[in-house]
């Protein structure tokens, strides 16, 4: 009679239905399960973690990617920390207090955070990192250390968990999101806006979102992020300078640059799907150049939380290491 391994079933309960058939098919993955665990244990011996917690905590986090690489790729001192940090262990707190911590003096350092705020953000980070919500009645659920997915080094993870808490600060009272496009335009009318801009927007108004939406979605991952500090977040030049450690000029180049990418595209688009005469596109053209905050704060709009986006705020040495994680 065949057993099941011990291993296997709280692994498998534990992943996301949509990737549990690919874990399953994984060869020997009681075995591989157990090689995480005794190289976890073997790198924080003094941390006692039950075995179905550690593989229950690695499961929460799998992905296809994962699945496919039948486990090779993860972190296992790394997860068996954050396990054990997760589980609220004193010792595991107090280890990754010593050990982990000065990472986010680093990434802080790196925006130019001077010492009266940075011990307020350092304790921010870890509330975060630790403390999780609930709601009454209810279980408080854990901190985000419960999202690391092992697959990249935790001292960048953390690193990146600094920056985005770093910039929530900086977005506080600097925006305003409102949540339909012609709204906007309603609120937020341009001035300079001549009568043929006007007549542009009233006649195109529904093939511009289209365009704006698909033209925003051909950018790149840095151009993106610019762009939402800027005008979704309310950053300056010299604040996203200091995020990406780069000069103020060069900051407004990089910024400058990604929207003239953003105006561009949205153009071709337009003109390709309407066929505009030659005499429209300078109207056009305007038409775009006058929207293009508005249709930020539109598509942008919603502050993204994902640590795994923060990667391109890094240093481009330990991008492959985050932004996998």
């Amino acid at each position: 009679m065949v057993t099941t391994p011990i291993l296997v079933p709280p692994f498998l309960d534990a992943a996301p239905a949509a990737v549990r058939p690919q874990l399953a098919s994984i060869v020997d993955l009681d075995r591989r399960l157990w090689a995480i665990v005794a190289e976890g244990r073997a790198a924080w011996p003094e941390l006692a973690v039950d075995a179905k917690a550690v593989v229950e905590f690695v499961a929460r986090q799998a992905t296809t990617e994962l699945a496919e690489a039948a486990l090779d790729g993860l972190r296992p001192a790394d997860l068996y920390l954050a396990c054990a940090c997760a589980r609220q262990l004193p010792a595991a707190i107090a280890a990754f207090d010593r050990d982990y911590m000065r990472e986010v003096d680093v990434a802080l350092s790196r925006m130019r955070v001077g010492p009266p705020r940075l011990a307020d953000v350092k304790q921010l980070v870890r509330q975060r990192l630790f403390v999780g919500g609930g709601t009454a009645g209810q279980p408080t659920s854990p901190g985000k250390i419960a999202e690391y997915g092992g697959r990249g080094d935790l001292r960048r993870w953390v690193r990146s968990v600094a920056v985005r808490t770093c910039l929530n600060e900086l977005r506080k009272g600097k925006r305003e999101v409102l949540a339909d496009d012609d709204h906007l335009i309603a609120q937020h009318a341009i001035a300079a806006d001549d009568p043929e801009v006007e007549y542009m927007k009233r006649m195109y108004a529904s093939e511009f979102k289209a365009a704006f939406g698909a033209a925003l979605g051909q950018l790149g991952a840095r151009e993106q992020t610019l762009l939402r500090y800027h005008h979704v977040d309310g950053l300056n030049i010299d604040e996203i300078g200091a995020i990406y450690r780069i000069h103020r000029v060069t900051a407004f180049r990089w910024l400058e640059k990604a929207k003239e990418l953003l105006v561009r595209s949205t153009l071709d688009t337009l003109r390709g799907r309407l066929k505009l005469p030659a005499n429209e596109l300078d109207s056009v053209l305007r038409m775009i150049r006058s929207q293009i905050h508005l249709s930020l704060v539109r598509h942008l709009g919603g502050p993204s939380d994902n640590v795994a986006d923060v990667a391109i705020e890094l240093d481009a040495s330990e991008l492959e290491e985050v932004e996998s994680s």
